[in-house]
């Protein structure tokens, strides 16, 4: 996993359960604090879990009966004994390391549903223990990573993503992402809702992060503007992951980012703050000859003790490397997510 996922997993914070809803048309997705769940049934009879649905990774892991009593009491967590098409992939486990911790356990084999798309027989990660940041993540049951098919912790056997699994029962082999602040989003698959997006779609390829023998969602954008300023044509790396909170600018343009922004300061640590009052300027980045807008206001995180400063939800990281583009981005934009063509789209919202 990319130091900037771990990073955004270690920053990611919980205030509030989040609720969820149903729709008829796509999967609904909940937020607290840039957490954002979703609802997966597994088994027969079915079981309902809420899970992370993470773009920069690939393990699906969730919470399991094989896990002390002291860590599920009171939790939500799928029981395969108690499914009848529940089966133990014999001599297979895996083990997943963040800088946050780490979880490990077995591999057991059931039926996978996500909204009106089910698999039989899909891989699952049942944790065994999960280590202390996991504990405290209220809600959240396991995690679902829809990487583009690089291979997942397992062994003997690596697997490659939930999503290769369903890809021959989509009608289109793509998924689409909406997120919303501090409410309700979407994630759709096998399909792409135009009425989620104004304008058109601005497609690019897929990109390997050097370093790396791909699966990220990543891709280079053609420049960026901040607020009314004039585009600068910089071709950059993104990665984009719906499982970090925390986005990341190269220090050079996160200082003229901050420069726009009454009050800003940095602490001794690098982290940005500024008056959570302040006025956030918009940014602009270009895929092609497109260009597509964040809100200004997605980049204001959690207040400080002070009941004065924001910490920023944009940080740094070093002049040369990728920008970590996550959910504060997200939260403004349509992005697609097309398996068949690697390549990503983007478009813009309307705002609310």
């Amino acid at each position: 996993m990319p130091e900037p996922l771990q990073s955004a997993w270690n920053r990611l914070q919980s205030r509030e359960e989040p609720g969820l809803a149903t729709r008829d048309n796509g999967q609904t997705i909940t937020t607290s604090d840039g957490l954002f769940l979703f609802p997966l049934r597994i088994g027969s009879p079915q079981q309902m879990l809420n899970l992370i649905f993470d773009t920069g990774s690939g393990d699906f892991w969730v919470w399991s009966w094989l896990m002390p009593d002291t860590q599920t009491s009171g939790r939500n967590y799928y029981n395969g004994s108690n499914s009848s098409t529940a089966t133990r992939w014999q001599g297979q486990s895996f083990g997943v390391d963040y800088s946050a911790g780490s979880l490990h356990g077995l591999v057991w084999q059931d039926a996978v549903w996500v909204d009106n798309i089910g698999v039989g027989g899909n891989p699952i990660e049942c944790a065994q223990d999960v280590a202390p940041f996991f504990l405290n993540l209220e809600g959240a049951d396991g995690v679902l990573g829809l990487s583009n098919a690089f291979n997942d912790s397992e062994s003997p056997a690596p697997q490659q993503t939930w999503l290769t699994w369903v890809l021959p029962r989509l009608p289109a082999s793509v998924f689409t992402v909406a997120l919303s602040p501090k409410s309700m989003g979407t994630i759709d698959f096998g399909f792409i809702d135009s009425s989620k997006y104004i304008g058109t779609i601005a497609y690019t390829p897929v990109t390997i992060i050097p370093g790396t023998t791909g699966g990220f969602w990543a891709f280079n954008w053609t420049g960026f503007a901040i607020g009314d300023q004039k585009f600068n044509y910089t071709n950059i790396q993104v990665m984009v992951d719906t499982g970090g909170n925390i986005s990341q600018l190269p220090q050079s343009i996160l200082k003229k980012f901050f420069a726009q922004v009454k009050g800003a300061y940095q602490q001794s640590d690098g982290g940005w703050n500024f008056p959570c009052a302040s006025a956030v300027p918009n940014l602009t980045f270009g895929v092609g000859n497109s260009r597509i807008v964040i809100s200004g206001k997605n980049f204001i995180f959690n207040p400080l003790a002070d009941g004065i400063n924001c910490y920023s939800a944009v940080q740094g990281t070093s002049d040369g490397s990728y920008v970590y583009m996550n959910v504060p981005f997200l939260e403004s934009i349509f992005v697609v997510h097309d398996y068949g063509a690697m390549r990503m789209g983007f478009a813009n919202r309307t705002w609310t």
